[in-house]
C-alpha cells in the first residue's frame, strides 16, 4: 500500500517527494530542494508535502539518510550480492555497476558531495559511505592474496579513480569506457580481466 493511501488522499508517496528532492539537488543544489518548489512540479498543494515530513529540515535529513543507507546503495550492494563469488568477478560487477549508471547515480553522488561542501552533517555521512565502499573492496583485494595494507589502499585507489573520473567530467561514452575496460582493470586490480565476465 503506498503511503498516500495510508496517508490520506494527497495525490503524491513519500517516495515521490523524496525521487522530486533528489531531481532537484542534482539539477539546482540543496538550496534549490524548497517545498514550494516540488510541490509545483509534482502538481500538488505545500500541504502534500505535510502530510509526510513535519518541516524542511526534517525531510533534508530524511533525504541524507535515504542516500546513506546501505540498502539503497548500488556500489554497497552489488559487493555484498558477490560474498560466494570470486573476488575478481565481484571487481568486474562493480566497475560495469559505474560505467552503465544504471542503478548508480554520479550526479547523484557529486550533488551530495556538493552538498557537503556546505554541512558538516552532510560531509561525515559521505566519509562514511566512503569508508564503507572502500573497507567492502578492501576485502575483495585481501580475498585475492594482497596483504591488508595493500588490499586498502588498492581499494582507495580503485575507488578513488572511479569519484576522480565524474568529479572532473569525464565525458566519454559506455562503448570508450568498455574499450579502456581491460587495460584499466589490469591496472587498477593487478589482474587480467577475467575471460567470459559479463561486461556487456
Amino acid at each position: 500500500m503506498r503511503d498516500s493511501e495510508i496517508r490520506g488522499n494527497t495525490k503524491t508517496s513519500r517516495d515521490d517527494w523524496l525521487e522530486e528532492a533528489r531531481n532537484i539537488l542534482i539539477r539546482e543544489g540543496v538550496d534549490g530542494v524548497k517545498v514550494d518548489r516540488m510541490a509545483r512540479n509534482l502538481g500538488v498543494t505545500r500541504g502534500g508535502f505535510y502530510w509526510f515530513f513535519k518541516n524542511r529540515r526534517q525531510f533534508l535529513d530524511l533525504l541524507l539518510a535515504n542516500w546513506q543507507d546501505s540498502r539503497n546503495d548500488p556500489l554497497t550492494r552489488v559487493i555484498r550480492a558477490g560474498d560466494n563469488d570470486a573476488p575478481l568477478e565481484t571487481l568486474v560487477r562493480f566497475v560495469m555497476t559505474l560505467i552503465r549508471e544504471e542503478s548508480y547515480s554520479p550526479a547523484l553522488d557529486a550533488a551530495i558531495r556538493d552538498w557537503a561542501r556546505s554541512s558538516d552533517t552532510v560531509r561525515r555521512a559521505v566519509e562514511l559511505v566512503d569508508n564503507r565502499r572502500i573497507m567492502l573492496l578492501a576485502k575483495l583485494f585481501q580475498a585475492l592474496d594482497y596483504d591488508a595494507e595493500e588490499a586498502f589502499i588498492r581499494a582507495r585507489i580503485i575507488y578513488f579513480h572511479q569519484v576522480g573520473y565524474y568529479a572532473m567530467d569525464v565525458r566519454e561514452s559506455a562503448e570508450q569506457r568498455l574499450r579502456y575496460l581491460p587495460v584499466y582493470f589490469r591496472q587498477l586490480t593487478g589482474f587480467d580481466l577475467p575471460k567470459g565476465c559479463r561486461t556487456r
